[in-house]
C-alpha cells in the first residue's frame, strides 16, 4: 500500500486505525536511514576504548 492508498482508505472509513497507516508510511520516508547517520561517529576516534575514566 502506498501513501496515496493510505489516505483514501482513511478518507473512506475515517478510522483511526487507517490514519496510522497513512503517518507511518508518510513518516518512512523521512525516517529512511537517520539512526545509522545519528550513530555515525558515536565514538569519534579510532583508538576508542571505551573507558571513560582511567
Amino acid at each position: 500500500m502506498d501513501e496515496m492508498n493510505a489516505w483514501s482508505n482513511f478518507l473512506t472509513t475515517g478510522s483511526v486505525l487507517d490514519y496510522l497507516r497513512y503517518t507511518t508510511l508518510r513518516n518512512a520516508e523521512k525516517l529512511e536511514g537517520t539512526q545509522e547517520d545519528e550513530n555515525e561517529n558515536q565514538h569519534g576516534r579510532t583508538d576508542y576504548q571505551g573507558t571513560e575514566y582511567r
